[in-house]
């Protein structure tokens, strides 16, 4: 199977956001980690809060609050590391707090980076989600999107062992919580303006990554992705059945 770098179609100078829910945080290590390899220097970051990073995801964390300390530190960890994560502040002994919105792109146009990625919303480890009114926080200079959700949500009742923010879901589609998330439902969800597309500006190009896609799967997440494909922003799909592995379904 391909490789996501393999798969996504970047543009000269890319500042990616990843959003939704379904494993976000590996695959932003994992991305930064193919792109690595081929030469490329790679910024990851959050505007939200994260775990710091596990053995092997990064080269090295760089945690200040203004773009000047932070732009100094980066030019010197560019002598040893090809992958640096950025942090505005350590939150407790486990957790990262973002960026700022301007500074993702500053970062990218100011340190010597090739790449960008920023995780910009969370999900607390739920299959699918509906952002509330302040997320999701994607930079506005962002140009491409990978929007994620799990298999394992289509055909679910709704309810928060699903869903981050179901009552958001649940608004979002019309429906009450305890009904079924069809794949007509989440297909509508991933692509509706108050759900998977919110904050997302025109001329980002879009890409739907579903994980966790099993045999017993495949037809629910098809018909995902063929309503998805359908769609008026017409987002290409991919899908995974274990982390760096992608495919077409």
């Amino acid at each position: 199977m391909p490789m996501l770098s393999e798969l996504l179609d970047l543009p000269p100078r890319p500042l990616i956001s990843i959003v939704g829910a379904g494993g976000k945080t590996t695959t932003m290590y994992t991305l930064a980690g193919e792109l690595a390899q081929r030469g490329s220097r790679i910024i990851t970051t959050t505007t939200t809060n994260i775990y710091f990073p596990k053995q092997g995801e990064t080269d090295t964390l760089i945690v200040a609050a203004e773009t000047p300390a932070l732009l100094k530190m980066i030019s010197a960890a560019w002598e040893q590391h090809q992958r640096v994560t950025v942090a505005g502040k350590a939150i407790g002994a486990d957790k990262i707090g973002g960026l700022q919105l301007d500074q993702p792109y500053e970062l990218l146009m100011k340190s010597g980076a090739d790449v960008v990625i920023v995780e910009a919303d969370g999900a607390r480890h739920k299959m699918i989600k509906a952002p509330a009114e302040h997320e999701p926080a994607v930079p506005p200079e962002t140009n491409v999107v990978l929007l994620m959700m799990s298999a394992e949500a289509i055909n679910q009742p709704l309810s928060e062992e699903v869903a981050h923010r179901p009552e958001r879901v649940a608004a979002v589609l019309d429906i009450n919580q305890g009904e079924v998330l069809t794949a007509a439902l989440v297909a509508k969800l991933m692509m509706s303006e108050q759900g998977g597309m919110k904050n997302i500006l025109e001329m980002a190009k879009v890409y739907v990554l579903i994980t966790h896609v099993m045999e017993e799967r495949w037809d629910g997440v098809r018909e995902v992705a063929e309503l998805v494909r359908g769609s008026s922003r017409g987002a290409n799909v991919y899908c995974s059945n274990q982390p760096g592995a992608w495919f077409v379904m």
